[in-house]
């Protein structure tokens, strides 16, 4: 019995999100465009990022395979009612909130990934309102939940949508509060 287990070891390691152990073979692709949301990235062809999906995108998601929409927006900044638009599409949806009070939550980043790990191997669009929160998430959970390097999970975050200078010192304020 012990031998099968660690003969499974290595592809326990290989599907899990991104760890120390695959660290080199992190890779966010950029996406075409779907429907109107142009700067879409994707983690391994199945974690889709990007910004705030229109109606009818949202609308046409399930025909292009996805199963889950993550919306990390504050319950009030969406303005119209994105949840049952999602389910009516055959889709589950969830809205973890990542800021509160203009900052990364830590319970936030915790309840992401237990969402994002509840829907593994299903296709998900992850989404804010630009795309910088979801990738500041990413960094930090690469961070805080693999013990990634500070500066190359950033990079990453970058090539996933990080493009405000004002979500990344939010990322590095987070960052900072949870080494102490």
């Amino acid at each position: 019995m012990i031998k099968k287990l660690l003969l499974c070891l290595p592809f326990i390691f290989v599907i899990a999100l991104p760890g120390k152990a695959n660290e080199d073979v992190i890779t966010v692709k950029k996406e075409p465009v779907i429907g109107t949301l142009a700067g879409v990235a994707s983690y391994n062809e199945w974690l889709y990022m990007a910004g705030q999906p229109d109606q009818k995108t949202i609308a046409g998601l399930q025909d292009k395979g996805f199963e889950v929409v993550i919306n990390i927006r504050g319950r009030d900044e969406v303005k119209f009612d994105e949840k049952t638009l999602v389910e009516e599409s055959g889709m589950a949806y969830y809205n973890v909130p990542l800021l509160k009070d203009g900052a990364i939550q830590e319970q936030a980043v915790g309840d992401i990934l237990a969402v994002v790990l509840e829907n593994r191997g299903k296709k998900i669009l992850f989404h804010c309102s630009s795309g910088n929160r979801i990738a500041a998430w990413f960094a930090a959970h690469l961070i805080r939940d693999h013990g990634h390097d500070k500066e190359a999970a950033i990079t990453l975050a970058k090539q996933a949508g990080l493009t405000k200078a004002s979500t990344e010192r939010m990322l590095r304020d987070y960052l900072a509060k949870i080494a102490r």
